[in-house]
């Protein structure tokens, strides 16, 4: 099983981010989501296109954070089966 980690930048004009570790193999495989805390007086969005290795776009995953909060949301968009 293989694992590749990525931080992406919430782009809320702070220097926090999204740590996604996605794990295992193509076709068959998972992600753990985490965040730094939002201590902004703003909620969050940040949407994440997953795509194939060719670049085709599969789903759309959301990710949501409340102001003042530790805790996210998630939504995943299968749509583009």
């Amino acid at each position: 099983m293989s694992e590749l980690a990525n931080a992406i930048s919430w782009g809320d004009g702070t220097s926090d981010a999204l740590y996604v570790v996605y794990s295992g193999q193509t076709g068959n495989g998972g992600m753990m989501i985490s965040s730094d805390p939002n201590v902004s007086v703003s909620a969050r969005q940040k949407v994440l296109n997953l795509k194939s290795q060719g670049g085709q776009q599969l789903a759309t995953l959301t990710v949501t954070q409340q102001a003042h909060s530790r805790a996210f949301s998630v939504g995943f968009d299968e749509g583009f089966k």
